[in-house]
């Protein structure tokens, strides 16, 4: 049979390359020296990027040195708030509860607060005997929590024992006299100074005493009936996806092992740059928005108010990035083509290919997530945190909190669309495209991950599961060739997070 006659060398259409396969290879459009000259400038924009993400992960809000910090979220304050809301809303399970408490409280501070929990939860008595305990290690002065060469420490120590010595009369009284009230026992000014300092825990003080019917007492803790019930549910069927999964990532393997399993997508001649090019200018508007942000932020609250409303518009335009290659002479069509921009079998097949490929490839992320935490767990060990300092914020989670509906639905509209397509674009269509024409499949897979999970605003080790998903996603890419795929898993993933946080949030804050 004919062989068709080999393509013109134009800069929109490089030569055909042969791979040795007897298959002729396309090499994307563009020059080495273009690659290369891209890859200086990602080398440059992309620490630019992780140091203002990691700046950001790891920012906490501004305290005094010498004050205990409200909490924002830990181990202890989400276990209490659900505790406390949840004994409330089905009058049992406290003592469950109140161990996760326990085993979440591994600083003095987390300890006091314990402690008040357990007054919610368990009863007044218990808080008093605990206190009595508290205020007799702190008077130890540990060097651990409190260096003695350390003068914020030790009036952080100080304020804490003063606290402790101030609630443990209270819930002594409380436990003796059913009329006594919290509030009724200590004057405003004490009152007010505990919920400054503790949060939560001052607002479960005020209510101690309060019958369950009492006013304060429903207007802090009612309302978690419904969204507990939700977030069972959702639990439940989050956990037979994992089952599913991981059935079907034994298939898979089996199918992978058998050769039954084609990895359809495309391998370009190695030689062009387009693409490349396309990830690259991503990572700097990104990094450009992250300098303005920044700077913003030095001039003042409304500098950053105004940034951050002009953020939003401006992250939605990077979706015009995947289409610089039409500026350096590619035809729409073959950019298509090459980004994956197709129905493969069919865009309902592509839809059940992605959540299939998604589920089988979650046993991964679960794995990637196990060792995170346990990575945590160690460097909790070797480098402890300051017990007393308010712990760094979570952009999306304090956003969560907010319980906004216009916040709430922005979030979910950026994460759902705008992530999986923009992201899917860059990152599997084009960056992970151009690896591929150089690297085997796997170490493609890992390095166009491992960008895209310097990307997110996460601490280092919480981004070990984002970098899996990323492979997870190129992969399914390399899979099926088609886009449609990866965007779809990308939709999902981040559908069930952000469904599960929203679901947590009404159980905690609403």
């Amino acid at each position: 049979m004919d062989q068709p006659p080999p393509m013109p060398e134009t800069a929109g259409s490089p030569p055909t390359q042969s791979d040795g396969s007897g298959q002729g290879r396309i090499a994307d459009p563009g020059t080495p020296k273009a690659a290369r000259l891209a890859w200086v400038i990602l080398l440059i924009a992309l620490p630019v990027v992780v140091i203002f993400q990691q700046l950001s992960a790891h920012a906490t809000p501004d305290t005094e040195p010498d004050q205990i910090a409200a909490p924002t979220g830990d181990n202890v304050e989400v276990s209490t708030r659900l505790g406390a809301r949840a004994s409330f809303a089905l009058g049992q399970g406290g003592a469950s509860f109140q161990q996760e408490v326990d085993d979440a409280a591994t600083t003095p501070l987390q300890r006091f607060r314990a402690a008040i929990s357990a007054g919610e939860i368990i009863g007044p008595e218990e808080a008093a005997d605990r206190l009595d305990g508290i205020i007799d290690d702190l008077r130890l002065a540990a060097d651990e929590f409190y260096p003695a060469d350390d003068a914020n420490a030790q009036a952080r120590r100080g304020q804490l024992i003063e606290d402790a010595e101030l609630l443990r009369p209270v819930y002594a009284e409380l436990a003796e006299s059913e009329d006594a009230r919290a509030a009724e026992l200590l004057d405003a000014e004490a009152l007010e100074g505990l919920k400054t300092r503790h949060g939560f825990f001052g607002e479960l003080v005020a209510i101690a005493g309060l019958s369950k019917n009492d006013a304060k007492r429903v207007e802090l803790l009612d309302g978690a009936l419904v969204p507990l019930v939700f977030l069972g549910l959702f639990i439940g069927v989050v956990g037979l996806a994992v089952l599913l999964g991981v059935a079907l990532g034994i298939t898979a393997l089996v199918l992978v092992g058998m050769g039954s399993v084609k990895f359809t997508m495309p391998r370009p001649a190695p030689g062009g740059s387009v693409y490349l090019e396309s990830a690259v200018l991503f990572v700097v508007c990104f990094a450009l928005l992250q300098i303005v942000q920044g700077l913003a932020a030095l001039l003042g609250e409304t500098a950053l108010m105004i940034a951050g409303m002009l953020a939003l518009p401006a992250q939605w335009l990077l979706l015009l990035v995947p289409l610089w290659p039409l500026l350096r002479g590619t035809g729409w069509q073959r950019l298509r083509d090459d980004l994956g921009l197709r129905a493969g079998k069919g865009v309902l097949v592509e839809i059940v290919a992605g959540v299939a490929g998604y589920l089988a490839l979650l046993p991964l992320v679960l794995a990637g997530m196990a060792l995170m935490f346990v990575l945590l767990a160690v460097q909790q060990q070797l480098f402890p945190g300051d017990g007393d300092a308010m712990a760094p914020t979570n952009p999306i989670l304090e956003l969560v909190r907010t319980l906004d509906p216009v916040l709430l639905i922005m979030l979910f509209t950026l994460a759902t669309i705008w992530a999986p397509l923009c992201e899917e674009l860059v990152f599997r269509g084009a960056l992970f495209r151009h690896m591929r024409a150089r690297l085997a499949l796997p170490v493609a897979a890992v390095l166009s991950a491992m960008v895209f999970g310097l990307m997110h605003g996460y601490a280092a080790l919480q981004l070990i599961p984002v970098t899996i998903l990323g492979f997870n996603f190129a992969m399914i890419r390399a899979w099926r060739g088609s886009l449609i795929g990866p965007i779809v898993a990308h939709a999902l993933n981040n559908a069930v997070v952000l469904g599960l946080l929203f679901a947590l949030a009404f159980v905690l804050y609403g």
